[in-house]
C-alpha cells in the first residue's frame, strides 16, 4: 500500500515527493524538505487514504510556505484553516477530477466515524465556521441550513480561489463575528444595568472598549482605575496590533526561518499555519476542525505499537557480498595457503575436489532422471485428448456405432519453468557441520545446472564491517549487522561456476586453513536475510521467466532477535522487549515483536509477506541432539505420541517431514550427525571368491548407503518436481 500511495503522491505533486510512514499523529507535509509523512492508519480504505494523501499534497502544492503570508492578525489559526482547505481541495479536485469520488467517500467514512464531533448534535445551531467546515467537507453528502446572514459569508468562503481570497474572507468573516458578539454584549449589558438617570444615559452612549489583556487589567487594578479613558478606549477599539508586537511577531518569525528544527519539526502545513497565528481571546476556534485533528488517533494504529521502516533496496544492496568479491578473496585465500604450506596442500585440495566431482556426477544423474520422470508425469497426467476437430475418414464406416469420428490429438500440460532462492546459515554453530553442508549444497548446485533451472545462493551471517546509518527521522528496522554472501548465480560463466565449487569444496576438506575472512560464521539473521530476499526475488524474476518459485533455507537454529532503531517520530513512545513493532515487507504491514522468543513466530509472519501464495517456502533444519529435543517440544508440546511417532520416523527415515509449519510449506528436520548429510559415495566392496549371499549382503549395504547419502537431494528434488 505505501509504495503505491508513495508513486500517487509523486505524480499528484509533478515532484519526486519523499513519502514517509512512521509514528506520525496525523498526516503532513513537511515543505521544506518536500517529505510527506503518513501514519500508520488501521483499517483505511483506499478512498480515506487517497483522500488523505490528495489533501496534504494540495496543502504542498498551494499553501505558502512562508509564515509571514499565513499570519493572518487577529484570525484564529482554525479559521484560516478551514477556509483553506475549500480552496486547496477545490484545486486538487479540479487538477484530478478523479478524486472528486475518492473525497466524497473518505469523509463520508470520517461523518461515519464522528471524526468531527457532531454525533446527536442540531447542525443548524452550530456556530457560522463550523457549520462552514462540516458543509465544504460533507458535500452533498450532510444537510446544513445557513440563515440569510450567514449565505454571502459561506458563498464567498466556497468561492475562494487564492490564498490572498482565504486572507480577505476569514479577516470579514473574523469582522462580522466580532460585530456579533458585540451586539449580544451590548444587549445583555443592558439587560444587566437598567437605565437610572442621566449618568446611566450617558454611560450607555460611551463606546464600548475592547478587552483589555490580563496586563493591561493588571495595570488598572495598581493605578486604580477600573474602567479606561474614552480617548483610551477609542485606541483599543480602532487600533491594530500594536508597533511593539508587530516587531515581535516578525523576530519571532526570523527565528522561525534561521532556527528551524533539523528533523522538519514546525515545517508542515499545519504547525505553520498553527505557528503563524496569535491566540485570539474573543473569537472561539473552530470547535470541527480542532475536533478533527485530536481524534485523528482514531484512525492511526495503538500507541503501543511502533511502525518501523523495513529495509529498503539500498540497503539490500550494501548487505551484499556479489561472487566477485568473493571470488578475490578465495583467490588471495588460495595464495595464502600455498605461500605457507606449498603446493603440496593446493594439490591435495585439487586430487580430492576432483574425486568429490566424479562421485556426484552418478547422484546428480540420478536426480536428473527422477526429476525428468516425475515431470513427465505431472504433464501426462494432466494430458487432454481432444474429441472434436477435423473428421477422420478412415473411421467413417463406423458412424452408426461410434460417435468419435475426429482425429485424436493428446495435448500434454506444459511444464512450469522452476526457479530457486537458497539462503545457507553461516552462524558459528554451523562449523561442526558445514564441511557436510557445503558438500550437499555442490550438489544442488549440479543438478540445477543440469536441468537448466535458474538458482541464486546466498550465505547469511552477521556482518563484520562497521555500518552505521545516521538518518534519525524515522524508526526503521535495524538490518545493518546482515551479511549476505553470493555464494553461487546460474548466470555463472562455466568457468567461473567450476572455480565456486571448487573453491567452496576446499573449505569443506580444509575447514581450519581455508576460511575467507568475507566467508567466517558470525550469527544467525535469518530474519533480516528473508526481509533482503524480497529484492532478490524480485531482480531473479526480471533475470529469469520463472513460474514455480521456491525459497529454501538450511538452518540449525532460529533467527537473531528483530533490532530497531528508535527515530525522532516515535516522540515518547519507546519499545521494550514486548512492544510489537509494525514494519513494511515486501509492501505489506508485519507486526513483529523484538523479544528473541519470538523469532520463529516473527519468521513466519515475514516468510508469508515475502513469499505470498506463488513461492514454495522450504527448511531443511540441521538438528544435533539438544536442538532436537527442542524441536520437538516446539512442534509437538505435550502430545507425547506424535512426539514418539517422530522420532521412530526419523531414526528409521533419518528425516522427519513436516508440513505447513513455522510459516514454511515443509519442513525438513535432519539429524546432523546422520549419513543423510554426507554428500560422499561409498564404493561397492566385494572380495574376491565372495558367496551370492556376501555378495548381496554387500550390494544391499551398498544401496542404502547411497540411499542415505542423497537424502536432501532426493527430498530437494521430490519438492522441485
Amino acid at each position: 500500500m505505501l509504495q503505491k500511495k508513495s508513486v500517487l503522491a509523486r505524480l499528484l505533486a509533478n515532484e519526486n515527493v519523499t513519502v514517509r510512514q512512521g509514528n506520525f499523529p496525523t498526516a503532513s507535509f513537511n515543505v521544506v524538505d518536500r517529505v510527506l509523512n503518513l501514519p500508520l492508519w488501521k483499517d483505511m480504505s483506499n478512498d480515506l487514504y487517497d483522500l488523505l494523501v490528495g489533501h496534504e499534497v494540495s496543502h504542498a502544492l498551494h499553501t505558502p510556505a512562508d509564515p509571514k503570508q499565513l499570519n493572518i492578525p487577529n484570525v484564529p489559526f482554525s479559521f484560516v484553516n478551514v477556509v483553506e482547505d475549500i480552496r486547496i481541495e477545490k484545486m486538487i479536485m479540479r487538477k484530478y477530477p478523479g478524486l472528486v469520488g475518492n473525497f466524497t467517500r473518505g469523509y463520508q467514512e470520517l461523518l461515519d466515524m464522528d471524526l468531527f464531533g457532531i454525533a446527536g448534535k442540531d447542525l443548524n445551531t452550530l456556530p457560522f465556521m463550523d457549520k462552514l467546515n462540516i458543509k465544504s467537507k460533507g458535500r452533498n453528502a450532510i444537510e446544513v441550513e445557513f440563515t440569510d446572514e450567514e449565505t454571502p459569508y459561506f458563498e464567498k468562503a466556497m468561492a475562494v480561489e487564492t490564498f490572498e481570497d482565504v486572507r480577505e474572507v476569514v479577516l470579514e468573516i473574523a469582522a462580522w463575528l466580532r460585530s456579533k458578539n458585540e451586539d449580544v454584549e451590548e444587549v445583555a449589558t443592558a439587560q444587566d444595568h437598567p437605565q437610572q438617570g442621566d449618568e446611566d444615559e450617558e454611560a450607555d452612549s460611551m463606546p464600548m472598549p475592547s478587552m483589555p489583556s490580563d496586563d493591561e487589567s493588571d495595570e488598572a487594578d495598581q493605578d486604580g482605575e477600573g474602567v479606561p479613558s474614552d480617548e483610551q478606549g477609542e485606541d483599543d477599539a480602532e487600533s491594530s496590533p500594536s508597533d511593539s508586537d508587530e516587531e515581535s511577531d516578525e523576530e519571532s518569525d526570523d527565528e522561525d526561518e534561521t532556527e528551524q528544527p533539523a528533523n522538519g519539526a514546525g515545517t508542515d502545513i499545519h504547525s505553520i499555519i498553527k505557528e503563524a497565528n496569535d491566540d485570539v481571546d474573543d473569537l472561539d476556534e473552530v470547535a470541527t476542525d480542532m475536533a478533527q485533528h485530536e481524534n485523528e488517533s482514531m484512525l492511526v494504529e495503538s500507541a503501543n505499537k511502533i511502525f518501523a521502516r523495513g529495509l529498503n533496496r539500498k540497503e539490500y544492496k550494501e548487505y551484499v557480498t556479489p561472487y566477485s568479491e568473493i571470488f578475490d578473496a578465495r583467490i588471495e585465500q588460495i595464495t595464502d595457503m600455498q605461500r605457507r604450506f606449498g603446493d603440496r596442500a593446493y594439490d591435495m585440495s585439487l586430487e580430492s575436489w576432483k574425486e568429490f566431482e566424479k562421485s556426484s556426477k552418478p547422484v546428480v544423474n540420478l536426480m536428473a532422471k527422477e526429476f525428468e520422470m516425475r515431470k513427465a508425469a505431472y504433464r501426462t497426467k494432466r494430458a487432454r485428448t481432444s474429441t472434436k476437430g477435423s473428421i477422420d475418414v478412415n473411421k467413417l464406416h463406423a458412424y452408426k456405432y461410434d460417435d468419435n469420428l475426429f482425429k485424436q490429438v493428446t495435448t500434454l500440460a506444459d511444464g512450469k519453468n522452476h526457479g530457486l532462492m537458497m539462503l545457507v546459515d553461516y552462524s558459528g554453530s554451523m562449523s561442526t557441520v558445514m564441511p557436510k553442508v557445503i558438500r550437499q549444497t555442490i550438489n544442488l548446485v549440479m543438478f540445477c545446472k543440469r536441468v537448466n533451472i535458474p538458482f541464486q545462493v546466498f550465505g547469511f551471517t552477521s556482518s563484520r564491517e562497521d555500518r552505521h546509518n545516521d538518518d534519525r527521522s524515522v524508526t526503521r528496522f535495524d538490518g545493518d549487522h546482515l551479511a549476505l554472501i553470493e555464494l553461487y548465480s546460474s548466470k555463472m560463466s562455466k568457468k567461473d561456476l567450476e572455480f565456486a565449487m571448487f573453491s567452496h569444496y576446499i573449505q569443506a576438506v580444509e575447514p581450519w586453513y581455508f576460511q575467507p575472512r568475507i566467508e567466517q560464521l558470525g550469527s544467525t539473521p535469518l530474519n533480516a536475510a528473508l526481509m533482503a530476499m524480497q529484492y532478490a526475488i524480485e531482480d531473479f524474476r526480471k533475470q529469469n521467466p520463472v513460474d514455480k518459485m521456491r525459497l529454501i533455507t538450511l538452518t540449525d537454529g532460529d533467527s537473531d532477535s528483530v533490532r530497531v532503531r528508535e527515530g525522532q517520530d516515535v516522540g515518547d513512545t519507546h519499545y521494550g522487549w514486548d512492544t510489537p513493532v509494525v514494519v513494511e515487507v515486501n509492501g505489506k504491514m508485519v507486526e513483529l515483536k523484538t523479544s528473541y522468543h519470538y523469532s520463529r513466530e516473527n519468521t513466519a509472519k515475514i516468510l508469508k509477506a515475502v513469499c505470498g501464495n506463488d513461492i514454495t517456502a522450504v527448511n531443511f533444519f540441521l538438528a544435533d541432539n539438544r536442538s532436537l529435543k527442542q524441536e520437538m517440544w516446539t512442534v509437538f508440546h505435550t502430545d507425547y505420541a506424535a512426539k514418539d511417532d517422530a522420532l521412530k520416523t526419523l531414526r528409521k527415515d533419518g528425516v522427519l517431514v513436516l508440513n505447513d509449519v513455522d510459516g514454511y510449506d515443509c519442513k525438513f528436520i535432519i539429524r546432523d550427525n546422520t549419513k543423510a548429510m554426507s554428500a560422499d559415495s561409498e564404493d561397492l566392496e566385494v572380495a574376491e571368491g565372495a558367496t551370492p549371499a556376501q555378495i548381496a549382503k554387500a550390494f544391499k549395504k551398498f544401496s542404502g548407503s547411497k540411499k542415505g547419502n542423497r537424502l536432501i537431494t532426493k527430498k530437494f528434488t521430490e519438492i522441485i518436481a
